[in-house]
């Protein structure tokens, strides 16, 4: 007697088995999900503080590009790529704006001093290390040239020069303190004619980088300059 053989399910009935099979597949295989992983927001804080920094590297490229008159707060805000509104937020006014310019520079200024006076011993080769530091000023970014405009500015502009007065007080009291004392202990009586000379040629050159002077012949005449008042400096140290 041959085997009797039981049918499956739905042996004879193809198209339910084909639902049957899909059905259990959907619900026995977990669904494909796409996780969209969101970065973190920026707190309020940081927002500002870019904000800040982009209206003030915009403002100081117009004024090196296009000088005071021309650098409008329409033109820094359309520069910085934030809106009017936004930058006003923060710096109401155009002289506020100029006054953030000299603040970024003055810290700009530090961080190259001090950083030039890392691996530095000797009183001679800390003036050569600022020397060094001052032509990379002078060249790198547009900021000195934008003080410059605003410190001419300064002159004929009422609000310009209340805004940034206390700011430029700061910064020359700090600075003379500071460099003074890195150098040697010049006395002031030294130390402030040499420093107004330094600034003085600072402030030609930067001029002629304005003009279109060729770089080359700057950086010669910047040479000549420095090993003329490297020796003024060298006198007044009290070594």
């Amino acid at each position: 007697m041959g085997k009797i053989r039981l049918p499956r399910p739905f042996e004879h009935e193809p198209q339910v088995t084909r639902i049957f099979s899909v059905a259990m597949r959907s619900v026995l295989t977990p669904p494909k999900t796409t996780l969209k992983i969101k970065a973190p927001r920026r707190k309020q804080s940081e927002r500002s503080a870019q904000t800040q920094r982009r209206v003030v590297q915009a403002a100081a490229c117009l004024l090196q590009s296009q000088g005071y008159a021309a650098t409008t707060v329409q033109g820094i805000a359309r520069h910085a790529g934030v809106s009017l509104g936004a930058m006003q937020h923060h710096f109401p006014t155009k002289a506020q704006v100029m006054a953030a310019v000299l603040r970024h520079y003055a810290l700009k200024r530090v961080r190259l001093y001090r950083h030039a006076l890392q691996h530095t011993t000797t009183s001679p080769q800390k003036i050569d290390a600022l020397f060094k530091a001052l032509w990379t000023l002078l060249c790198q970014g547009p900021e000195f040239m934008a003080t410059v405009e605003i410190e001419l500015a300064r002159r004929s502009d009422t609000e310009l020069a209340a805004a940034t007065a206390p700011v430029l007080a700061r910064i020359d009291t700090f600075m003379n303190r500071w460099l003074a004392t890195q150098i040697a202990d010049i006395t002031p009586d030294k130390f402030m004619p040499l420093r107004v000379l330094t600034n003085t040629m600072l402030r030609g050159l930067a001029v002629e980088f304005a003009r279109g002077t060729d770089k080359h012949i700057l950086e010669q005449a910047y040479a000549m300059w420095v090993s003329l008042l490297r020796v003024e400096y060298i006198k007044a140290l009290n070594i």
